[in-house]
């Protein structure tokens, strides 16, 4: 089938725009995909959280979010859990909801791991890997994770430097309010953690740009009087000659 110019041009234009428009969606750009820390003291017998966070510049699709946890087993990788979407899948049918997603909020930057309980054979590394648009975001964070045992007559809400616990969650729909409120409450734990660090990394940037700032400002001030005082000189130089 033949087309004339005019024809041409439209659907080249139409094929030219689908291209910018799927590349606008397929490209996402992640910042600051992190677990916080490098090492991770946990409490046995309690109900904890890995904190992690990413962050995008503009609203993700949750159908189009991968993210799975696993561990290092004998110099292996061992995927503990997967969602994409809004499904969850478990490496084994025996973990039960010992390893839970916070998933609607997986999709805003929350990719925490909640481990329920937590026992002392579950020290080693994790791993957790995040894919958007079939992009796997490498290199993949990963935590050295110790689990230590609670000592008798100390407090369940006592805790120590670097060890967090949070209230059991789930990650399957409540089915009343009450457990509504529950989750509610389990996903503000973790948020609070995740964006308590961000907070402080956020303010350590905001002193950072107030010191370049000040430093700049004091940079122009002096080239604008050096300025001036050079075209003080040509001008008393051209006085003298005149």
């Amino acid at each position: 089938m033949q087309f004339g110019p005019y024809c041409r041009m439209r659907l080249y234009c139409t094929y030219h725009d689908c291209n910018v428009i799927s590349l606008f969606f397929i490209a996402v750009k992640v910042e600051n995909f992190t677990l916080f820390e490098s090492k991770l003291t946990l409490k046995a017998h309690t109900a904890n959280t890995i904190p992690c966070m990413f962050h995008t510049r503009r609203h993700l699709n949750p159908l189009k979010v991968q993210l799975e946890w696993g561990k290092i087993e004998r110099n292996e990788y061992v995927p503990l859990i997967h969602l994409y979407g809004d499904h969850v899948r478990k490496a084994s049918s025996d973990y039960g909801d010992k390893y839970q997603v916070f998933i609607p909020e997986v999709s805003k930057g929350n990719c925490s791991l909640v481990i329920n309980p937590t026992e002392i054979t579950d020290s080693g590394t994790y791993q957790v890997r995040l894919t958007i648009v079939g992009k796997l975001y490498q290199p993949t964070p990963s935590i050295e994770v110790e689990v230590v045992n609670q000592p008798k007559g100390e407090s369940r809400g006592w805790f120590k430097k670097k060890t967090t616990t949070v209230p059991p969650t789930t990650t399957t729909m409540m089915a009343t309010k009450a457990k509504k409120g529950s989750a509610a409450n389990n996903t503000e734990s973790a948020s609070d953690v995740i964006f308590h660090q961000l907070d402080a990394i956020e303010r350590k940037i905001f002193i950072f740009i107030i010191v370049i700032g000040v430093f700049l400002s004091i940079a122009v001030m002096a080239g604008v009087l050096l300025i001036i005082k050079l075209r003080q000189k040509s001008k008393k130089g051209d006085e003298e000659e005149g």
